[in-house]
């Protein structure tokens, strides 16, 4: 669940470039949600079937509803994700 709160929360927000934030003037406007379907394709290249919702809030509801131990894994690398974009974002 927690998981869920910090995706929903970032997913909102900007990508930080080299240069400052995306949403500056003349930028591109990079939200970290564009990078959805990258992040889904990872997992599924790691974990398979494990991972074929079509969002990240599908699969974080999906596993918090049926609280799969075996999506530990899967789990503890979408966290990886959200972190680094978290980080990012941030600019820490």
């Amino acid at each position: 669940m927690r998981l869920l709160g910090d995706w929903r929360r970032i997913s909102q927000g900007h990508v930080a470039l080299a240069t400052g934030c995306s949403c500056g003037v003349g930028l591109s406007n990079l939200r970290v949600q564009d990078f959805e379907q990258d992040i889904l394709e990872f997992l599924r290249g790691k974990h398979g079937d494990a991972c074929s919702q079509a969002t990240i809030t599908d699969l974080l509801t999906d596993i918090a509803r049926t609280n799969d131990v075996k999506a530990r894994a899967l789990l503890k690398d979408l966290e990886g994700s959200i972190d680094s974009f978290e980080q990012q974002h941030s600019g820490r």
